[in-house]
This record gives C-alpha cells, structure tokens and sequence, in this order.
C-alpha cells in the first residue's frame, strides 16, 4: 500500500498533460474576448463620447439618460450578443476538453496503480489485463456539458447588467471629453473582462473535475486491490491553506473527491491494500508521499506568508488554531460542496 516515487512520477505526469489541456483551453478563451471586445471598442468609444458631448460641461448625463441614449443601447445589445457567442463558445469547447481530461484520468489509474505493487505479482497481472468501459467517458462528458450550460447562462446577462451600472456611476468630466471617454470605456471593458474571470473559472473546474470524476470510475474498476484513494495536492508556493491541509489523507473509494475548491489542482492518487493483504510474501517499500505539514514548516517565512498569509500564520504559531482548523467545507449554489480555505474572521472567533 506504499505510494512509490513511481507512482509520484506518473501522477506528475498526468497533472502536466490535464494542465495543458485547462492552459489551452485559457488561452483560447482569452484570445475569443480580447478579440470581442477589440471589435466593440469603436463602437463604446464613440457612444460613449456623444453621450458626454451632449449633455452640460463637466457633468456626468443621469440615469434615464445614460439608458435611453440611441448610440450606447446598441453599443450594449452588440455587447451582449458577443457575450452570448462566448458563452456558446465556452459551452462548445469545454466538453471536448473534459473528454480529453478525464480519458487521461481513467486511462491513468492502471499504471499508478501498478506502480504500487511488485512486477509479476498476479495482483498485478490482473490490473494489467483487466477490462475497460469506453461508456464511462461518454456519460462524464454529458454531465460536464449539462452542468456548463446551466452555470453558464446567467454569465451574458449578468456582465451586461454590470456595464450598464458602470456607465451609471459616470466619471469625473474635465476640459477634455475624449480623456474621459476613454477613462468610462476602460471600465466597461473591465465589466465586459469580467464574464471571462467566469468563464475561465468554469472551463478549468469542470475539466478538472471530469479528470477527477474518470479517475474514480477507474479506481472502482480495481476495488479488489485498493485501500482508497489520497488527496494529494501539488506541494508549492500557489498551494492554498484548504488544499495543504487535505494533502495526504486517506478516503474509502466510496467517497467521491477530492472536493477541491473551483479551478482547484488537487489530484486522487489511489492507494493499494498492503501487499499481505493481498497475499504478496514480500518486504513492502516504505511510503514515500511527502507529509504536507513538514514541508510547509521547512519552507522560507516569506512563502509560508504567502499561503497562509499573516493572521493564519500568526494564529498558528501561536497555538490559538490547529493544522486542521485551516480548511472548511463550503456550499455553494448550483454546485457541489468543496473545502476551502477557512476566513480569517472564523478562524479569529474560534480562539
């Protein structure tokens, strides 16, 4: 039941070609709204402009005025509709994408798995040639395009409805009207920017989570010689408190997960019986998964402020948390639970 450095390695490597999946599929995205909102820019410009030039010197135009202005509603419906052709785009790629991931994930599980038990063993040999179900990925790839489009479809008006807000709240209007035309536009476009962050944010969870979701179906398919699985995070200065916190422990193969955070990293490792438990007259390796713990007490104070910033540290050092009181489980609406990262003003009021 040791995890070897082979199995580290091939889990690694699975990580790597997942992240070149999520980082494509960023790119794309990013590229699909710089390009949008390089065609909008004319358009806000010049609606934007008008909509200053005429109303008194120095004065932001009101509400009613801002809403009914001919130039800045067609700027704004031509918005949204570029906004809803990225959203098709998101519903679209992101499947795809999710096949991909999750064929790595389930595909995967029998080579980490080997890379616990001993070359020859007959645990291993009936790893090797044991049966796959290609359905598996089929049924992950629809659930992920049914969970994109339903939290997808608020995202077009939602960013709509914040640009219209940002053209209410005006700006400062001086001597030059066009510094001020570009100012407001800069913050449109910061609105606009934002159905991105969102879009992104949804790209990357549910790849990840058909990776996770594929890997469990090929972990169940080997049951007989696993233990469960193990949370095992990616020990770096980008790890979040939750994620290190969860790093290492053990769950039956029952328990779906891990229950990372949104965009979260986080990888299901399984674990083998011990080779008594499966009849392998053999010394077993000792296991090697680093403990989430020493690594972060041997990091520089620079990077352990940077996880867990100054009051978490803080308290921790001084005794007033523990270890464990840094991750807590969230619910979130029109999505499934996840640990997360426990808020100061929490951890603060459990002293």
């Amino acid at each position: 039941m040791a995890i070897t450095r082979e199995t580290l390695r091939l889990v690694r490597e699975m990580r790597t070609a997942v992240d070149r999946i999520v980082d494509q599929i960023t790119r794309g995205l990013t590229a699909s709204w710089v390009a949008a909102w390089d065609d909008l820019l004319p358009a806000w410009f010049e609606a934007v402009l008008e909509l200053i030039t005429t109303t008194p010197p120095g004065v932001w135009p009101g509400r009613a005025q801002v809403l009914r202005a001919h130039r800045i509603q067609l700027a704004v419906e031509q918005a949204a509709q570029s906004l809803r052709n990225l959203v098709d785009t998101v519903r679209r790629q992101v499947p795809e994408a999710a096949r991909q991931a999750a064929d790595i994930g389930y595909t995967g599980q029998r080579d980490i798995i080997l890379s616990q038990l001993p070359y020859g063993s007959t645990a291993a040999f009936a790893v090797r040639y044991r049966r796959h179900l290609p359905d598996a990925i089929d049924a992950i790839v629809r659930r992920t395009a049914e969970q994109v489009t339903a939290v997808t479809w608020p995202l077009e008006p939602d960013a709509t409805e914040a640009m219209k807000r940002e053209l209410i709240r005006g700006v400062v209007v001086g001597d030059n009207p066009r510094e001020a035309a570009r100012l407001m536009v800069r913050r449109v476009e910061g609105r606009f920017n934002g159905g991105l962050a969102r879009a992104v944010n949804i790209a990357r969870t549910e790849i990840l989570d058909a990776h996770r979701q594929a890997a469990t179906i090929g972990q169940e398919e080997h049951a007989d010689v696993l233990e469960g699985w193990v949370w095992t995070a990616r020990l770096d200065t980008r790890v979040c408190a939750s994620c290190l916190v969860k790093h290492g422990t053990v769950y039956p193969l029952s328990m779906p997960g891990p229950l990372d955070h949104q965009s979260g990293r986080c990888a299901r490792t399984p674990k083998t019986k011990s080779w008594r438990e499966l009849g392998i007259d053999l010394p077993e390796p000792e296991d090697v998964i680093p403990d989430a713990r020493e690594w972060f007490s041997a990091l520089p104070r620079e990077d352990k402020l940077a996880i867990l910033g100054p009051t978490r540290l803080k308290l921790l050092e001084d005794g007033e948390i523990t270890w464990e009181d840094l991750s807590t489980m969230r619910t979130t609406s029109g999505w499934r639970p996840s640990y997360v990262v426990t808020p100061v003003g929490d951890l603060v009021a459990r002293r």
